[in-house]
């Protein structure tokens, strides 16, 4: 079981285990601001509400980063082909043509012992990196083939990035399952994009 851990200013920080979190607790770094209800964690001397949601007592600077990984270039992409825009709608049906899946940017044909060279960033990279890959339709994909954009002429909507820590937060935290005592911390829009992609991961993994 996990704990939520926000900031001094009540905005999400990041995920914990629940037993860092007791410990931020009981050093008075951090309060507990929501427990899980009927649970406790027990000691021969105390019997703490087990914490959900705790809040530090100092502001601390916003870090983070987060494993490179399919499902999160498709989570920091918003599920949106690179190319063309496309963007499966929740419980609509996807056809095999329309399917997303990740792209290397500059194709792994192009690569020098495993490096490419990215011409508007100025940097060699990893072939399989955050900043090579995207999100892209199936179409697109098998259109751009093992072309760079431009030799393809498909510019691509955004430039991939290395993501933002609030990038590494939402990527974190669709790797849970919904707890409802997080959602009152958590923004709106983060909550109805966390319920789409997880339909779209459904359906574009079935």
């Amino acid at each position: 079981m996990y704990t939520l851990q926000l900031n001094a200013d009540y905005t999400p920080l990041k995920v914990l285990p629940w037993e860092r979190a007791i410990e931020l607790v009981l050093s008075g770094k951090a309060v507990t601001v929501a427990a899980y209800p009927g649970r406790f964690v027990r000691s021969a001397s105390l019997a703490l509400p087990w914490p959900a949601v705790v809040a530090l007592r100092r502001y601390a600077k916003a870090r983070g980063r987060v494993g490179y990984s399919a499902r999160g270039v498709l989570a920091r992409d918003g599920y949106t082909c690179a190319y063309c825009g496309l963007r499966p709608h929740r419980g609509e049906a996807v056809s095999e043509r329309d399917r997303l899946t990740l792209d290397h940017v500059v194709p792994r044909a192009h690569a020098k012992n495993g490096m490419v060279y990215l011409s508007w960033s100025r940097k060699w990279v990893r072939v399989s990196c955050w900043e090579n890959a995207t999100t892209a339709c199936r179409a697109c994909n098998m259109r751009k083939a093992d072309r760079t954009p431009s030799q393809a002429g498909m510019p691509l909507r955004a430039v991939p990035r290395v993501p933002t820590t609030s990038d590494v937060l939402r990527i974190t935290l669709g790797r849970f399952q919904p707890v409802p005592e997080w959602k009152p911390w958590l923004p709106e829009r983060w909550q109805a994009e966390r319920t789409e992609e997880d339909a779209r991961i459904t359906a574009l993994q079935g």
